[in-house]
């Protein structure tokens, strides 16, 4: 089995480009339908009621391990020899290629799972795959949307499924910035 990547794009002008071992990113496009957007809304609906705390269910199994090196070449380097070592595979493997600063030249591989033991299991095989690449990378793993959630709640470590909000003067911010998600605005 391959991993496709979709539309090629200019990934060092800030664009993003989504992989994934079905030909037609099916998954990535029902993960966005089914999970992220419903989660969103989820979220803006919480943070509209002008909330003390919020519920956390989906944001507690998302996942993203992120890898950064040193160019767009050496992340499909990283894809490539995932897929070489790692496929074929009985379980769906997607993320995103790019980055949001355009003044860096680094770019980063995201890959995006549901389960804290797959996370840390593809976290090990990425870790020794890097490291064949280049000695210059830089990986980690942290939670979906923590931009946003982290903003409210802290560190993800602390998390639970009722979650206090800590910083009470950025629900609006947040809201505001979950609604133009929702819209499309980016």
């Amino acid at each position: 089995m391959e991993i496709y990547v979709g539309r090629r794009r200019d990934v060092n002008k800030g664009y993003w480009m989504s992989f994934e071992n079905h030909p037609r990113l099916e998954e990535t496009k029902k993960s966005i339908y089914v999970r992220c957007m419903p989660c969103l809304e989820k979220l803006h609906n919480q943070l509209k009621q002008a909330p003390t705390e919020l519920l956390l269910e989906e944001p507690l199994n998302c996942w993203k391990i992120v890898i950064v090196l040193n160019d767009f070449d050496q992340c499909l380097d990283l894809i490539e020899v995932y897929q070489d070592d790692k496929l074929p595979l009985s379980r769906t493997v997607r993320g995103r290629i790019g980055t949001s600063d355009k003044t860096n030249p680094k770019v980063t591989v995201i890959f995006q799972v549901n389960d804290a033991g797959e996370r840390d299991e593809l976290l090990a095989d990425l870790e020794r795959l890097a490291e064949g690449i280049t000695s210059d990378y830089k990986i980690y793993f942290e939670r979906g949307c923590q931009d946003l959630y982290r903003t409210l709640c802290g560190d993800c470590g602390t998390w639970m499924d009722v979650t206090p909000i800590q910083n009470p003067g950025m629900v609006k911010v947040v809201e505001e910035k979950v609604g133009k998600l929702l819209r499309g605005e980016y």
